[in-house]
């Protein structure tokens, strides 16, 4: 990763040599507050604290005072040259403190970060492509790299640093002097040479970086790519490792034992088990389109028996009451309806409990005369409606019951169905 080390020379950083180490002693040799944050903090002559750099995110924990008193330390930055331990509430210059990194905390980040070194690091010796961006998280980590890679290589590339993990290959800290490293080969985002810290796991890479490591490849534990995409001429790659990588099986493990128990199948068979029921669902699907388009045709049918029945000159409303379409359903039914009838049709489907869905529609040749848009604004104002459309369609819906629909239609003398 990119040289980010603190360049302050008012704090020994202990996490630089030992990533394991969770509790020190230091002294307060500075306290403030942050002039844009508020955020009050302190300066330690030493710390084990990681402050936030290469991709990782700042430790947390606390600073406890020789009385026993305990002040969290919430973040960790460098700033102006200096580490910053952010902390709520306040200790004062010149106290004796007793540092405790929250260590689970640090540990599955350890994993997740020595896990993408290793894929770098794999990647760079195989292909010759570079790590160009990274980002990680609590949940895992996010990484770049500068050319494509396909299922075949993600594959290869992730079974052999689990190979190596298995391995327990010493992971190493050294210091080079500039002339040293000079001569030497390794990872870097930047072409640097002073004040280089390099992070090696023996035999398989040699990587530039600021953050805290384990010391073997073995307590890594595991590492699983979970998604890989193109990315800007490159490849980004998703993964997980350790611990976090514990927790997402164990959850995945819990989603597939569900589906077991929905499906009936076995632990293995579930994808196969979920592309049958998928299968069965889309010929269902299929089946019940057909299904609805001969019910809409039978009701669509009968209705326009009636409107044959009462005369094609007839241009009232004609209401229709139909709850066994579903949207698409009742629209059909109503253009079969204007295509034969030549007044508004208008279709309410819901109930008391719910409200109404409506559709009120004119065949086109009629529209001028109808006044749809006048119909329907006069009915919302009646009955509390909300709705909108063309002159040859409107759809809305109302809160009012169907007693108090119906009133409103027998009042104005509109025919029904």
């Amino acid at each position: 990763m990119k040289n980010e080390r603190s360049k302050n020379k008012e704090t020994v950083l202990l996490y630089e040599t030992d990533g394991m180490l969770s509790e020190f002693d230091a002294v307060v040799i500075r306290s403030g507050t942050d002039e844009e944050s508020g955020r009050s903090y302190v300066i330690l002559d030493r710390t084990a604290f990681f402050p936030e750099g290469g991709g990782q995110q700042a430790d947390t924990g606390i600073l406890a005072a020789p009385d026993g008193r305990q002040t969290a330390v919430t973040d960790v930055r460098t700033e102006d040259g200096s580490v910053r331990h952010y902390i709520d509430g306040a200790i004062a210059e010149g106290v004796k403190v007793t540092g405790r990194t929250d260590a689970k905390q640090r540990f599955a980040r350890m994993q997740n970060h020595g896990a993408e070194h290793l894929l770098s690091g794999l990647i760079h010796d195989r292909f010759g492509y570079n790590n160009v961006g990274f980002h990680m998280s609590d949940e895992g980590a996010v990484f770049d790299v500068d050319g494509p890679l396909d299922d075949d290589d993600i594959n290869d590339i992730e079974s052999r640093a689990n190979d190596i993990i298995y391995e327990n290959v010493p992971i190493t800290i050294s210091f080079p002097t500039p002339e040293e490293a000079r001569k030497m080969n390794y990872r870097s985002k930047l072409d640097i040479y002073d004040d280089i810290r390099l992070v090696t796991i023996e035999g398989y890479d040699v990587c530039a970086c600021c953050a805290p490591h384990l010391s073997s490849t073995g307590q890594i534990g595991i590492v699983k790519i979970t998604d890989h995409m193109p990315w800007r001429g490159g490849t980004r790659l998703t993964m997980i490792a350790g611990r976090s990588a514990y927790m997402d099986y164990a959850a995945l493990c819990a989603s597939n034992h569900e589906i077991m128990e929905l499906l009936s199948a076995k632990r293995y068979k579930t994808a196969e088990f979920v592309r049958l029921d998928i299968e069965r669902r889309n010929a269902l699907k299929e089946e019940n389109t057909i299904l609805r388009k001969d019910l809409t045709d039978a009701i669509a049918a009968n209705i326009l028996d009636s409107i044959r029945n009462s005369g094609n000159d007839c241009h009232g409303a004609r209401i229709i009451w139909e709850n066994r379409l579903d949207n698409v359903g009742l629209r059909n039914l109503v253009n079969e309806c204007t295509k034969e009838y030549g007044g508004i049709v208008c279709a309410f489907d819901g109930n008391d409990r719910e409200g109404y869905k409506y559709i009120f529609a004119v065949c086109p040749d009629n529209a001028e005369t109808a006044d749809l848009k006048g119909f329907a604004d006069d009915f919302n104002k009646a009955c509390g409606a909300k709705g909108g459309g063309s002159n040859i369609m409107i759809q809305g819906s109302t809160r009012s019951k169907a007693a108090a629909i119906n009133e409103y239609f027998n009042e104005r003398a509109w025919q029904n169905d």
